[in-house]
């Protein structure tokens, strides 16, 4: 193997994909497809740098079994920027929550609201990718303004969780939800809850399971 043509070659490759991770670097990566294609590039760069390394190698020392080593170390970094992208796309096509949002925690802070007495139903997802999104079905008090709640609610959740696609079902609670308990028992314990089959953990003020 000619080690200088190889290096030469690699060193060609190096400046071009540094030029093009350098522009796409500037886009909007959230999007999964251009952080897709930035990988590629990466891997494409770390191609041309082992290939450097390994043309170098030939050069100084004649030691050709280089190429075999470097390509298998540029095969882990492959595997390892596959698995990622897959992990990722996995997340959006089964609906999971985004790694970065917990659904409790977020639906324990909205019952937090001094307005609100039930949070229920609540589901995050991400409908594409750098797009979580969240529905929830929200009571409060009998006297309680729901246009103003639920602007309150969706400025904490786009300012403290980044999520602006929210559908919130806001309601007054009916007096039997804010019925008194015995000491010891959360509040409405042996109400009759709003809705007959409520999806996931019911949220409300005072402690709670999960």
């Amino acid at each position: 193997m000619d080690g200088s043509l190889v290096l030469y070659t690699a060193l060609a490759g190096i400046v071009v994909n540094i030029a093009a991770a350098w522009c796409i670097s500037r886009a909007n990566r959230s999007s999964l497809n251009v952080e897709g294609a930035y990988q590629h590039i990466l891997n494409d760069l770390f191609g041309f740098i082992a290939t450097a390394v390994a043309g170098l190698v030939v050069m100084t020392t004649g030691f050709a079994r280089i190429d075999a080593v470097v390509t298998l170390v540029v095969v882990v970094l492959m595997v390892r920027a596959g698995y990622g992208l897959v992990r990722e796309s996995g997340r959006i096509f089964l609906e999971a929550a985004p790694v970065d949002l917990a659904p409790d925690a977020i639906g324990d802070r909205l019952a937090a609201n001094p307005s609100v007495t039930e949070v229920h139903d609540l589901h995050v997802w991400t409908i594409t990718s750098g797009q979580p999104t969240l529905s929830a079905h929200v009571l409060v008090t009998p006297d309680g303004d729901c246009h103003a709640v639920r602007r309150d609610l969706e400025h904490v959740l786009r300012h403290d969780y980044k999520i602006d696609h929210t559908t919130l079902q806001v309601d007054h609670a009916p007096p039997r939800v804010l019925a008194a308990s015995r000491p010891g028992e959360p509040a409405g314990a042996h109400a009759d809850p709003h809705c007959e089959a409520p999806h996931g953990p019911v949220h409300r003020a005072e402690p709670h399971a999960h």
